[in-house]
C-alpha cells in the first residue's frame, strides 16, 4: 500500500486524526485536511514517531523549493499549512495519545467497578461489552445472524463492534444492541479506525478519502457494500460515527 515511507505514516494516521479531534479541539474536516497533507508528504519523507524539529525544518525547506516544480500545493500558504500540520503531529507524538486513550478506558472501567448503583452482573456485562464479549456479543449474534455486511455465519471469527465507541457511550449505550455491528475482522478494524462508515438512512458503506483506489481494491471495498439491515434505532449511532469517528 504505497512506498516504504508511506507505510510509516499509514500506521499512525488514524490515531493522529482522532487525537486532533479529542484533544486538539479541531473539527473533523480540518483534521482530515491535516492528515491528507501529511499523507502527501509521507510519499517523500519519513513521518512517524521519529520525527524531530530538525526534520520539520528540513521538510519545509525542501517543499518550499519543490512547490515551484509541481501542480499541487504550489503556494506559500501550502507550506504554511504543511508547517501547521507537522507541528500538530509533533504535539501528538509528545502527548503519548495511545497511552492516554488506554488510561481513559481503564478510568471508565474503574468507575463501573466502584459504582454502587450497579449490580455485580451489570458491572460484568458492561466491562465484557468493552472487549466485545458477554451479553453484548450474544445479542448481536442473535440480531445479525452473521456478519452485518457479508452475511458470513462463522460467528467464532466475527467481532462485536460498537458504533458509538464504548469510551464515549453511556452505560445504556454500551449494552444497546442497536449500538453494535457484528463484523468480519477486516471490516471491524476499518470501521473502528474510521476508514469506513455507513449512511444513517440506508446503511450504505462510505469510505475515507485516505484510502486510495488501490487500497480499496486490495481490501475488497466495493461501492455495493452495505449493512444487511438497518432500523431507526441504528440511525442515531451511525450519525455519531459519521460525525466523530469517520475520517471523511
Amino acid at each position: 500500500m504505497g512506498t516504504n515511507y508511506e507505510k510509516y505514516f499509514w500506521n499512525i494516521q488514524s490515531d493522529f486524526y482522532h487525537y486532533m479531534i479529542t484533544y486538539g479541539g479541531i473539527t473533523p474536516k480540518t483534521s482530515s485536511d491535516y492528515v491528507t497533507r501529511l499523507k502527501y508528504l509521507s510519499s517523500f519523507y519519513r513521518i512517524d514517531e521519529t520525527l524531530t524539529e530538525e526534520d520539520i525544518e528540513y521538510i519545509l525547506q525542501q517543499e518550499n523549493t519543490r512547490r515551484l516544480q509541481r501542480t499541487k500545493y504550489t503556494t506559500p500558504k501550502a507550506i504554511t499549512d504543511f508547517k501547521s500540520g507537522l507541528r500538530k503531529f509533533l504535539n501528538f507524538l509528545k502527548s503519548d495519545y495511545r497511552k492516554q486513550y488506554e488510561n481513559s478506558i481503564l478510568y471508565e472501567i474503574e468507575n463501573i467497578n466502584i459504582n454502587k448503583k450497579l449490580t455485580t452482573t451489570e458491572k460484568e456485562a458492561l466491562i465484557q461489552s468493552r472487549i466485545g464479549q458477554g451479553i453484548f456479543r450474544k445479542s448481536l449474534i442473535k440480531f445479525w445472524q452473521g456478519c452485518a455486511i457479508s452475511h458470513c455465519s462463522m460467528t467464532d471469527i466475527l467481532v462485536a463492534s460498537h458504533i458509538k465507541p464504548w469510551k464515549d457511550a453511556t452505560n445504556h449505550e454500551r449494552l444497546d444492541i442497536f449500538n453494535g455491528l457484528l463484523l468480519l475482522p477486516n471490516y471491524d478494524k476499518l470501521f473502528d479506525l474510521g476508514y469506513m462508515t455507513f449512511t444513517p438512512q440506508k446503511g450504505k458503506a462510505v469510505y475515507s478519502k485516505l484510502l486510495s483506489s488501490e487500497d480499496r481494491h486490495i481490501l475488497g471495498l466495493t461501492d455495493s457494500l452495505s449493512l444487511s439491515q438497518i432500523t431507526k434505532e441504528h440511525k442515531t449511532y451511525l450519525t455519531y460515527h459519521n460525525e466523530y469517528c469517520f475520517m471523511g
